[in-house]
């Protein structure tokens, strides 16, 4: 198994056959697929780590070798800590954000999904040799799952990646919700271009529409 023609429509494993293997060929034991499949199953199965998904993967080759052969791994074999080590850290974020998300997109959501968009950093780890990063995510409510993500400059500065990810996003249908951040007249019109609604607060970035609500909800109507 590994061709994209191989895997069953719709599924997982044809979603991640979509992301570009950053390995020589001559140097692949294992596909891709193979490999992110594993990895999925062993997280679902409790692993945090590269070390806990390598040794979870060690434990079923000894006691389930036909589980890791159902997953795309070739018989006889297991693919070793090294080996996702490599492939995680040269394997293209946004393809594999792109392949994932558009599966969940297609697979998970509900009709009149609310869909939430916030902004999250995430730590760097050994100093500066691998910094942190700030994620603009947007989050089916509903089905409890992260369907896109993108990277911003950091915060303060996430309005170009709530834009990119709005384009991407199934609006038609469902509802956008966020902070004030997203009260911008070319955020909500372009989700209503798409056939979503929103439902983001007013507040004091937004001076002019805050004095205008507050005028129309005033006892006076002055």
């Amino acid at each position: 198994m590994g061709g994209s023609g191989e895997w069953p429509p719709g599924s997982l494993a044809e979603a991640f056959s979509t992301i570009p293997d950053p390995r020589r060929r001559q140097r692949r034991t294992h596909s891709l697929v193979a490999i992110m499949q594993v990895a999925v199953v062993a997280m679902l199965c409790g692993a945090k780590s590269i070390y806990a998904i390598a040794q979870w993967a060690k434990e079923r080759f000894e006691d389930a070798p036909e589980l890791l052969e159902a997953l795309g791994v070739r018989k006889g074999k297991c693919p070793s800590q090294p080996t996702f080590h490599r492939v995680f850290k040269r394997v293209s974020a946004a393809a594999f954000e792109a392949a994932l998300g558009g599966w969940l997109r297609s697979t998970g959501l509900e009709p009149g999904e609310t869909i939430g968009i916030d902004g999250k950093s995430l730590r760097g780890i050994h100093g500066e040799e691998v910094p942190g990063v700030h994620l603009v995510s947007a989050c089916a409510v509903h089905a409890k799952e992260v369907i896109d993500e993108i990277a911003c400059a950091g915060r303060g500065r996430e309005l170009d990646g709530v834009r990119q990810l709005i384009e991407r996003l199934p609006l038609k249908g469902n509802l956008l919700v966020g902070d004030a951040l997203l009260c911008q007249r070319n955020i909500c019109q372009r989700v209503v271009e798409g056939g979503g609604d929103y439902l983001v607060p007013v507040k004091e970035n937004q001076p002019s529409l805050q004095r205008e609500i507050a005028r129309a909800f005033s006892p006076s109507g002055a």
